[in-house]
């Protein structure tokens, strides 16, 4: 649903590249004492498996865009090359990023690849990771009492993509699979939104939940359950960084509703 004229495929690999680069100074910026800070939206994690966990992801996904035959690669097999020290982090950051920015452009965006979404190709893994990246840069700034900040059309291509992979989470995220209904709405209303753009390409999404689970679309419209914010604490709200009670969105309506939404839609 991206109104870019630009090929899609670049267009997240070149967001991508600029997330990581945020995330890499966040880094280059860290004191000693950061790097031990848990983070509360990742509990058990702190800044530094965080950071870990990037950089690793980054390496997973560049090992599966240039897998020949299009296979699943275990993380394990690979030479992560984690750094000495903390200063070595931000550049270890910028090196994975840059590798898979390298590998997807090279496979071109139609590559067949494996995915555990319900794209199969290597266009796949530059938005996923420009997600992943982009939530966790978030994660290590809450750690650090600092507010994420994103770019508006990252944050409403995030929760695009991830109302897009949702379904398929249910692999590894079975309570998933309970986001049913009988056509109960929930409405995510981006209040920095451009009120005359079209209903397709507007910051607003509703989300229905039917016997067999749940379709969404961009759409003004009045849903049973509403969540209305910034489109970047929007997108972490459907990340669950955000919790219906925070003080940076507005929660309205059903609030069952919207409890079974935030305790069930995550991954």
């Amino acid at each position: 649903m991206m109104s870019e004229t630009a090929n899609p495929h670049l267009v997240h690999t070149d967001r991508f590249t600029a997330e990581a680069e945020r995330a890499a100074a966040l880094l280059d910026g860290l004191g000693a004492d950061d790097w031990g800070q848990p983070t509360p939206s990742c509990p058990g994690w702190t800044v530094r498996k965080v950071a870990r966990h990037i950089g690793t992801a980054h390496r997973w996904a560049a090992a599966i865009v240039r897998s020949p035959d299009g296979e699943a690669v275990n993380p394990r097999s690979l030479d992560l090359g984690f750094p000495d020290s903390y200063g070595g982090y931000g550049a270890w950051i910028r090196e994975g990023a840059e590798d898979l920015a390298r590998a997807v452009r090279e496979a071109g965006p139609d590559k067949p690849v494996w995915s555990w979404g319900p794209d199969q190709h290597a266009r796949f893994w530059a938005r996923r990771m420009l997600h992943e990246t982009a939530v966790h840069r978030g994660d290590m700034e809450l750690a650090l009492g600092r507010a994420p900040e994103y770019d508006p059309a990252v944050a409403a291509d995030g929760i695009d993509e991830f109302l897009t992979v949702l379904p398929a989470a249910a692999a590894f995220a079975p309570k998933v699979r309970t986001l049913t209904g009988d056509g109960e709405t929930v409405h995510l209303h981006a209040t920095d939104g451009d009120p005359a753009a079209s209903a397709e390409e507007r910051a607003e999404w509703l989300i229905t939940l039917e016997p067999n689970g749940f379709r969404w679309r961009r759409a003004h419209a009045k849903g049973a359950a509403a969540v209305r914010g910034p489109v970047g604490e929007l997108y972490l709200f459907v990340w669950g960084r955000r919790a219906p009670g925070a003080t940076q969105i507005e929660a309205l309506g059903d609030h069952t509703l919207l409890d079974h939404w935030v305790t069930n839609a995550s991954f």
